[in-house]
Parts: structure tokens; C-alpha cells; sequence
């Protein structure tokens, strides 16, 4: 078995484990699952590399669409140095990466050195959806998200959430989320959040 096939076995395998904790926490959890492979390493972060990500919910430009948005909130968030999305896309056609290719360990070293970062994060949109029901659109997006230490190209952790708008109705119509841009949003703040409580992302003094 080459290198590229045991990263996706293992990838697999991850979201297969992931799924069933989820299932086992409840599906509508109330906070991103969370589970941690690797120690965190212990150094001054020097920037974030977010690579393209996977779609599987067959929802047009879902993966675009995530992926904007974890840049966004990345900036947001912590103040993260980010690398820019047309550098990463440029980095992917030199090494002749799909988009939706998972680089091995070794790849994910290179671009770390190449973008001159450390942390990598890689994601997949596994359902996203806006249906439309008598009371409205209600968008639904479950996602999976993983990071990876840059110089040893080893996932540290990784996170499954899934969530619908009306997940977030206080009362009557209020509060309710109609979008799946809307949505995804709230997401990675919550799952930014998470990661801070757990003290897995450091933030950037402004």
C-alpha cells in the first residue's frame, strides 16, 4: 500500500471513529466534538495554512464556501497570520494537487515549509443542504475539520460538528439561521471557541 492510500485509510478511519462518538454525544451536541491524536508542540506559532477543502454533500460550491469562511474567522478569531488563498492554490498546482486531494505527510511538510507556516488545517463539507419547509429555509452543514503540525506533517486533532439553523431559534422566528453561509459561520466560531477553551489554538496578541 503506497503512502497516499494509508493517509486515506487512516483519514477514514478518523471520520468513521469521529461519527461514532458523535452519535454516542448526541447529534445535535451543543459544542464541536473534539478529539486530540498528537501533543500539541510547543512553540511561537508562526502562521496558519488553510488547504483546500474536500466536498462531499454534492452542494454547489460547499467547499468553497466553508473554506472562505474558515479564513475569515481564522483573521477574526485570533488574529492568525493566514496564508493567502491564492498562494495556497498556486503551491497546489506546482506540487499537481487536486483541490480535493489529501497531501501525505510529507507533502504537508513542504507546503508548511513553502508558505512558511506551521499549523495546517484541512477540512471536508461531508452534508450541506437548505430545505425548505413550511416555515422557511432551514440550512443544514455538517463538517469535519483537522489540524496538522507543519513540521512533522502529524494530525494534532481534529473536529465534527454538525448543526441546523433552527438549532439556533430562541423563540418564535428569532434567532433562527437561513443560510448555509449564515450557519457555517457560527459553526467555526463555536468550534474556534472550543479550541481555545482547550487551549489547542494560541491566540495572537493584536
Amino acid at each position: 500500500m503506497d503512502e497516499r492510500k494509508k493517509v486515506f485509510c487512516v483519514l477514514s478511519g478518523v471520520t468513521v471513529f469521529l461519527w461514532g462518538m458523535f452519535a454516542l454525544t448526541g447529534c445535535g451536541g451543543q459544542k464541536p466534538y473534539v478529539q486530540e491524536f498528537s501533543q500539541k508542540t510547543t512553540h511561537e506559532p508562526q502562521g496558519i495554512a488553510v488547504l483546500p477543502f474536500a466536498d462531499r454533500s454534492g452542494y454547489d460550491q460547499g467547499a468553497k464556501i466553508v473554506y472562505r469562511l474558515v479564513l475569515v474567522e481564522l483573521v477574526k478569531q485570533c488574529n492568525w497570520r493566514v496564508a493567502l488563498e491564492g498562494d495556497v492554490l498556486k503551491l497546489y498546482r506546482q506540487m499537481r494537487l487536486k483541490p480535493w486531494e489529501v497531501p501525505d505527510v510529507e507533502q504537508l511538510r513542504i507546503i508548511a515549509v513553502r508558505l512558511g507556516v506551521d499549523t495546517l488545517i484541512v477540512g471536508e463539507v461531508l452534508e450541506m443542504d437548505e430545505k425548505v419547509t413550511s416555515s422557511g429555509v432551514s440550512p443544514v452543514l455538517s463538517i469535519q475539520v483537522r489540524v496538522y503540525d507543519g513540521k512533522s506533517g502529524l494530525l494534532q486533532w481534529s473536529s465534527l460538528y454538525r448543526r441546523e439553523g433552527g438549532d439556533y431559534q430562541k423563540m418564535m422566528h428569532f434567532g433562527m439561521v437561513n443560510t448555509v453561509s449564515e450557519l457555517g459561520k457560527k459553526m467555526m466560531q463555536e468550534i474556534l471557541g472550543v479550541w481555545k477553551e482547550k487551549g489547542l489554538l494560541s491566540c495572537v496578541d493584536s
